[in-house]
């Protein structure tokens, strides 16, 4: 999303402020009696996506911390957060009337803050509490917002944090179209606003050579002001340098927060695959991470290669799968949904392995697969049947599996099924009832 930002400060001579603004020294929100403020009670929920029936989306932003979520009224979404070691309220409710709930005296001059975002403006006014408080207001589509933090933050702070804030929710483009991954594989480097504060960075991957031939690679973001953040790839814990990039993009994992993200991923040691995903936060830059479901370890990057984002930020990603054999699979994963900047697997998918029409018969003839044959009889679990043994002889084709418990088949004659399995950390082998798998398998076709 293309965005013009254009900041304009003027004075405000505000003559009288509201009844409401008059009293109060502790520097809070108003208590429930006053009558132009929002009433109580107030209930707690769990999530942004409680605000639904509101007819408001709000949420923190990311980075953030101490997050919680209120309903006041019946009619007013809160957000309560930290930011940069400092304190905020966020509320947004349908109409005109004044939701921030602040029972304080302001100065007489305000700050007037105004962008535009493909000819639509947005502008909101900052105010200054006698005691340091800022409260920032705005109203959009027919909805009024407010900001407020007892702590003395700058303009500069408030109003970019206000600006991220109407980004984040799509205020001013609610009708924008998906973001389009940028490719800038071929010429390494590229612009986009990563942070969402309506200039563009420029995106950079540098990549250099040793004494021993080996790539070392470092993705830059270069601000507007001329400073520039720098990701190292080979200090990240497991990950050694990508040798061959396969892929080197600018991609947009959730349309709600303000922020695209950028893919490095390619080939590290011999078809082995990473997929780096970090952000820029307008401080710094940040690498994801994962959750590894054979070792229940959180690890930086993803394991694999990137293959491509939907629209809804799902991340798929292909890598070699070595269960009862070895063959070349592909996985979604999405971000955790708690605000950590973390992937999972998507929700009941195992590595789908990517094989061409199951019925060719070349197939089910193959020497070395990719169909299996038992010598052993199998127990499996059918799909419709129940727990089963194959017998000796049978021809079964792995179609997915969890790397962990289970592994998906199918039969020539179009049956499905499952195999249940284990694995001990200290051995490379599963083990299907106790057995180590090879007793059960003329051949397993494992990559050396």
């Amino acid at each position: 999303m293309k965005k013009i930002f254009a900041l304009s400060v003027a004075l405000l001579l505000c003559a009288a402020l509201a009844a409401g603004c008059a009293a109060g020294s502790n520097g809070g929100l108003a208590p429930s009696e006053s009558p132009v403020q929002i009433p109580n009670p107030v209930t707690e929920v769990e999530s942004a996506e409680a605000f639904a029936d509101l007819g408001v989306s709000i949420d923190a932003p990311q980075n953030t911390g101490e997050v919680s979520y209120s309903i006041i009224g019946g009619t007013v979404a809160q957000v309560g957060f930290t930011l940069d070691g400092h304190a905020y309220t966020y509320r947004a409710a349908k109409g005109e009337e004044d939701i921030s709930g602040v029972y304080e005296t302001f100065a007489e001059e305000a700050l007037s803050v105004n962008w535009e975002f493909e000819a639509k403006g947005v502008s909101a006014d900052i105010k200054t509490a006698e005691g340091g408080g800022r409260l920032a207001t705005w109203y959009e589509a027919g909805a009024t917002y407010s900001l407020w933090t007892e702590d003395g933050v700058s303009d500069d702070a408030m109003s970019s944090l206000v600006l991220k804030l109407v980004v984040q929710q799509g205020l001013a483009d609610a009708e924008r179209e998906p973001f389009r991954p940028i490719d800038f594989l071929a010429d390494g480097k590229c612009e986009a606003d990563l942070d969402g504060d309506g200039v563009s960075e420029t995106v950079t991957l540098v990549t250099t050579t040793d004494e021993y031939d080996w790539m070392r690679n470092t993705i830059t973001v270069t601000a507007a002001d001329g400073t520039v953040h720098e990701l190292h790839v080979g200090e990240e814990e497991w990950l050694t340098e990508i040798q061959i990039v396969t892929a080197l993009q600018v991609i947009d994992l959730d349309p709600n927060d303000g922020l695209l993200e950028v893919v490095l991923s390619g080939d590290y040691c011999s078809a082995d695959y990473a997929t780096l995903i970090c952000r820029f936060d307008g401080t710094q830059l940040v690498l994801s991470r994962y959750e590894e479901p054979r070792d229940g370890g959180n690890y930086s990057g993803l394991r694999g290669e990137f293959q491509g984002v939907d629209e809804d930020g799902v991340v798929t990603v292909a890598d070699h799968i070595d269960v009862l054999g070895t063959w070349w699979g592909a996985r979604r994963y999405t971000l955790t949904g708690d605000g950590a900047f973390t992937f999972i697997p998507a929700q009941g998918e195992l590595w789908q392995r990517t094989i061409d029409n199951l019925d060719d018969p070349e197939n089910w003839t193959g020497e070395y697969g990719p169909a299996l044959e038992t010598k052993a009889e199998l127990p499996v679990t059918l799909d419709g049947s129940g727990e089963t043994t194959l017998p000796v002889g049978t021809k079964l084709i792995i179609t997915a599996s969890d790397e962990t418990s289970t592994a998906r088949f199918a039969l020539q004659n179009g049956r499905t099924g499952s195999i249940a399995f284990t694995r001990n950390a200290d051995e490379w082998f599963s083990r299907i009832s106790g057995v180590e798998e090879s007793e059960y398998f003329v051949m397993l076709p494992y990559a050396g």
